[in-house]
């Protein structure tokens, strides 16, 4: 999705189902006043920047057990592809424990 139509706001109401037919294939950006105000994009694409969304959390400002709970999970969590590919730069006594 990196094409990407770009509308005023007065033509995408005008033309709502046609934008909403291109936002389908790739975000719709919306101004007003010459600025970018809205971008509309499928419900599936929205979804998948959902899925991806990663949350922040502050270790001192976590309870012992909550903090426990992330960090088991961590150590249990199977490594990405990413990560494995990371696997040559690390000490062969911390590769053996994956």
């Amino acid at each position: 999705m990196n094409a990407r139509t770009k509308v005023t706001a007065a033509e995408f109401q005008n033309n709502f189902g046609r934008y909403a037919d291109a936002a389908r294939e790739a975000p719709v950006v919306v101004t007003r006043y010459g600025r970018e105000e809205l971008v509309v994009l499928s419900a599936a694409e929205y979804e998948r920047l959902r899925a991806s969304y990663r949350r922040v959390i502050v270790l001192n400002e976590t309870t012992p057990d909550e903090a426990a709970e992330l960090l088991q999970a961590l150590a249990t969590a199977p490594a990405t592809p990413a990560a494995q590919a990371l696997d040559h730069l690390m000490p062969e006594v911390k590769r053996r424990r994956r």
